[in-house]
C-alpha cells in the first residue's frame, strides 16, 4: 500500500526533522511502526483485521482513525483507485477520551 501526506507537517515524522512536528518522542515512533504495518497490508480488510492497527471507521467522515498510545490517533483516508490502495495520512492529533460534557 502507498502511503502520502496531507501537509509537509505531518510527513516529517518519517524523516530524521521528526523533532520539528513538536509531537512526542512515543507518539512519533508508534506512528512510524503503524505506517509499517500499513505498508506491509496487501488490502482494506486485511488493515480492518489487524486489530492490533487499532484502525477505526469515523460515522461522520470518510476517515479513518489509527490509535496510537497516549490519547493520541493519526487520522487516514484511504482510496482506492484501478486496484491501488492509497492511504493519506491527514492528520496526527491528541484525542480526549472520557471526558464529560
Amino acid at each position: 500500500m502507498d502511503i502520502e501526506f496531507a501537509d509537509e507537517r505531518i510527513a516529517l515524522i518519517e524523516t530524521e526533522g521528526a523533532a520539528e512536528t513538536s509531537l512526542p518522542v512515543a507518539v512519533i515512533q508508534a506512528a512510524r511502526q503503524r505506517l509499517h504495518i500499513i505498508r506491509a497490508a496487501p488490502d482494506v480488510r486485511t488493515l480492518h483485521n489487524w486489530k492490533s492497527l487499532g484502525l477505526q471507521p469515523q460515522p461522520e467522515s470518510a476517515d479513518h482513525l489509527v490509535v496510537l498510545p497516549t490519547q493520541w490517533a493519526m487520522a487516514v483516508r484511504i482510496i482506492e483507485k484501478n486496484n491501488v490502495m492509497t492511504v493519506v495520512v491527514t492528520a496526527i492529533e491528541q484525542q480526549l477520551r472520557g471526558a464529560v460534557a
